[in-house]
């Protein structure tokens, strides 16, 4: 029997909730390249609000920028059902976020943005199912590594009119130079900057070539995203307290100072709701798809982590105590499982960045430290 990774799992279970129109490239305005070069996105459902995102690049990165945004029923705008302005400048890297409330649920909607005389691409998006929900199909990936290869995967799911939401499971970006971890040279697809990342201006300048690749460009523009974090948008095997390959001998700095500007960034260039109520680090959250099911995005890497054990080392491993997702973590999860149950949602879907089961078949050793494995 075939092993399923969970990069397969949910992508190939169930039927769609139904299809919707893909939205065709000659969308694209003709000034759009240059000044939202970065392309659309929308993320974080819910049933009457989405997450708009978008960037515009200014002629001079400094000062302001008023952008103006627009929601619609159908892709021509005849029909639009809300619409707004707001501000962006350099403090937040010209990106641009927009709550949109006041949607009907299990419904499509377009959007699109206008800034400095031009007009974005047509962006889709999908608000969430309020109740008798039958069906869900939903796309999965992860470890998406520029300098190893094409966004291949990306542009399959971009050409799928029958995905609900994408959940990306984490390791969006990777902080390694070229040839730190794949060897871009040969494909054009060299890490910027080619150094690893480890200041605020490493992590955005690493997450805007992502967006300005074409696939990622129009996944994102055809389907809303669903995503937590994994180590690799802060540096390999993180914990909440460092990360193995951070070191502050070597003129990284206080791991501090780096998780900050990592989680900033983050928070900047992706489609994901702030809460000013909340830590930019509490990245764990809820979606509710009816009564079907109810998908939970977890954090096993930075918020309540304790620091990864070598294999070898069966005591510690053992050791009881140590947390994967932290005691505040664990707490909102069994609540929010009880309440899952009481909506009677057929289906609770964690979504995490770690394997959960064990990988080795004697179960007597760990044989992935870095994963639920590890902990006990």
């Amino acid at each position: 029997m075939r092993r399923v990774s969970r990069r397969d799992f949910l992508a190939t279970s169930s039927v769609a909730l139904g299809a919707l129109p893909l939205i065709r490239a000659t969308a694209f305005a003709q000034t759009a390249d240059a000044v939202f070069r970065h392309g659309v996105a929308s993320g974080d459902p819910m049933a009457d609000r989405v997450i708009l995102w978008t960037r515009v690049t200014p002629a001079v990165a400094t000062g302001s920028a008023t952008v103006s945004w627009q929601v619609a029923r159908d892709a021509k705008f005849g029909q639009i059902v809300s619409r707004g302005e707001t501000e962006t400048g350099a403090a937040r890297d010209f990106t641009v976020k927009v709550d949109v409330p006041g949607l009907e649920p299990g419904t499509a909607y377009y959007y699109r943005f206008e800034s400095l005389g031009a007009r974005s691409a047509l962006g889709r998006t999908r608000t969430l199912p309020r109740d008798g929900v039958s069906r869900l199909r939903l796309g999965v990936v992860s470890c998406s590594n520029l300098p190893q290869g094409y966004f291949n995967a990306y542009a399959c799911l971009a050409r799928r009119a029958d995905l609900d939401a994408i959940l990306h499971l984490g390791d969006y970006i990777y902080e390694y130079p070229n040839k730190g971890y794949g060897d871009g040279t040969a494909l054009g697809r060299i890490p910027s900057p080619d150094k690893e990342m480890v200041a605020l201006q490493d992590y955005r300048e690493r997450h805007a070539q992502y967006k300005a690749d074409p696939d990622s460009q129009e996944v994102h523009r055809q389907h809303p995203f669903i995503v937590t974090w994994d180590d690799h948008e802060f540096t390999n095997n993180a914990w909440r307290g460092g990360a193995e390959n951070h070191d502050p001998d070597q003129g990284e700095g206080a791991w501090s100072i780096r998780k900050a500007a990592a989680e900033q960034a983050y928070y900047e260039w992706m489609p994901i709701r702030e809460d000013a109520q909340t830590k930019q680090s509490r990245i764990y959250r809820a979606f509710r798809f009816g009564d079907l099911a109810t998908v939970f995005m977890l954090d096993t890497r930075i918020v309540g982590r304790d620091e990864q054990v070598l294999r070898d080392d069966t005591a510690a491993v053992e050791l009881a105590g140590r947390h994967l997702l932290g005691a505040e973590q664990e707490r909102w999860l069994a609540e929010q499982m009880v309440t899952s149950v009481r909506n009677k949602a057929a289906w609770n879907v964690l979504g995490q960045q770690v394997m959960v089961a064990p990988q080795t078949p004697t179960g007597t050793r760990a044989g992935n430290t870095d994963s639920w494995d590890g902990y006990r």
